[in-house]
């Protein structure tokens, strides 16, 4: 999509259609004042509709140029940026039902957060994954230009929040993509593959080099497939460095069939997604240095295939983690927790200010918030506050949940340091927090169960299935930091 920005007068400006945001009485949120005009008869006689999503299509409005006009209702009134950015984000559906590949929309009256609002819901919303599809006439089209008339100098603040919308394209792509083609080899070939284009340095541990290094947990995951287990390892350099450093660990099982610790075959296809977390990462990754970040990143991405086989890791098998720490392997689809405590052990290496770690964790976790709401704990307040405060800003929704340490009785083992599971069936999203935990003891730690980025649905702007939750909310979250 090419973002163009002009100023001057918006009705000299030429168009194929002009988008105007409105409440139900008529009221224009954005625009020019005449337009007011045209749009009160409808909203007078009730056409215009009396909730979000009414709409009005001109096809030969007054004075102005643009040779369209779509009024399109946001409601009674905007209570918050999510409404616009769904506003946006409908509306662009509506203008692609009609064959439009070009929009023309004024941020005349508009704040900066709802300016910022109103570009994610088109940017994201114009999301497709269309690389596997043969007919991709018959696709929906595609937005192919935004113009934005701008008389505020927003350009710079337009160039940062379309790049971090890249981000969550990018991972978007990846959990989109089938596990025939994004296995642990390929992921950590794309992350290379962006690093000189986004501005990191990618290195990456093949699976001998992660046997070498000490990391049985992780190691341990991918002995059932045929598919050898990567670590991915990121590094961006800010030129003007704050002197903090952060470290993003993101879970990147590319398929979870459970190992031998077999998943129903109901929601077993799901699986492909359980990469998102470290999608999550790699696509935070790829925007900082044109986010503008300040802090040296660091970002951490185990990468592995959990599949059955006669190699398979047992129920009952010990290993020895890079920490020192033996866990007893009890159930093998609780997989996620062995490759993220060697992450958040090598960690420790960057003296890192702080480390938080994505993904898709636990099925408790969408018992307990739903599939539109991702749990957050640490033993840090001030980071889990700063998580919160940025997925608000972005609408990621977060919600906190205690570490309660009288639930480690439930993680002991009779042969080892730890089992990898809890011995109780209530509280699995809080014991896989403190399972992670007992690795990320050394620095202020939080944990991002996102879980809820796998969709059953999509929404205006969110895609079915790995929507790329993680990556706004992170860029944001630094930014705080």
């Amino acid at each position: 999509m090419d973002i163009h920005i002009k100023s001057g007068k918006l009705e000299v400006l030429e168009g194929r259609c002009l988008l105007i945001l409105a409440t139900k009485d008529g009221k224009l949120l954005n625009g020019f004042d005449a337009a007011a005009e045209q749009l009160k008869p409808f909203a007078e006689s009730g056409e215009f509709g009396k909730a979000a999503g009414g709409n009005i299509y001109l096809t030969q409005p007054q004075g102005i140029k643009a040779q369209r006009l779509l009024f399109f209702n946001v409601g009674e009134k905007v209570n918050k940026p999510e409404d616009l950015r769904k506003a946006s984000a409908s509306a662009w559906k509506i203008l692609r039902g009609k064959g439009f590949k070009e929009v023309l929309f004024s941020l005349d009256g508009l704040e900066d957060d709802a300016v910022r609002a109103v570009l994610e819901g088109f940017i994201l919303a114009d999301y497709q994954y269309t690389d596997l599809k043969s007919e991709k006439d018959k696709l929906p089209g595609r937005l192919e230009s935004l113009t934005l008339h701008d008389n505020r100098g927003c350009g710079e603040k337009v160039a940062r929040w379309q790049a971090i919308c890249s981000g969550t394209m990018r991972a978007r792509d990846l959990s989109q993509m089938p596990a025939n083609l994004l296995h642990p080899e390929r992921m950590a070939e794309l992350a290379s593959e962006w690093a000189e284009p986004c501005g990191y340095k990618a290195t990456i541990l093949d699976e001998a080099a992660i046997k070498k290094e000490g990391m049985g947990s992780f190691y341990s995951v991918g002995y059932g497939s045929d598919r050898e287990s990567r670590f991915i390892i990121m590094e961006y350099e800010p030129e003007q460095p704050s002197g903090k450093t952060v470290v993003l660990v993101g879970k990147a099982v590319t398929f979870d069939s459970g190992g031998l610790s077999l998943k129903p075959s109901g929601g077993m296809a799901e699986m492909k997604g359980d990469m998102g977390g470290g999608a999550a990462v790699i696509g935070t990754m790829s925007v900082l240095r044109d986010a503008g970040c300040k802090h040296r990143v660091i970002g951490l991405v185990p990468a592995a295939e959990n599949m059955p086989s006669s190699k398979a890791t047992r129920p009952s098998d010990v290993v020895t983690s890079l920490s020192g720490l033996t866990i007893e392997i009890n159930n093998t689809d609780a997989e996620g927790r062995l490759i993220l405590a060697d992450a958040l052990t090598y960690a420790a290496r960057y003296k890192p200010d702080f480390v938080v770690d994505y993904a898709t964790l636990t099925g408790a976790c969408l018992v307990a918030l739903g599939p539109g709401v991702c749990g957050v704990m640490g033993n840090h307040q001030g980071l889990v506050d700063t998580i919160l405060k940025a997925s608000k800003t972005v609408n990621e929704p977060f919600w906190q949940l205690p570490l309660v340490d009288e639930y480690n009785e439930f993680l002991k083992s009779p042969v080892a340091d730890i089992s990898n599971i809890s011995s109780s069936k209530w509280g699995g999203t809080i014991t896989a927090g403190l399972f992670l935990q007992r690795f990320a003891a050394e620095y202020k730690w939080a944990h991002c169960d996102i879980a809820a980025a796998i969709l059953e649905k999509g929404n205006a702007y969110s895609t079915t299935g790995g929507n790329g939750t993680g990556v706004r909310m992170s860029v944001e979250m630094l930014e705080d930091l």
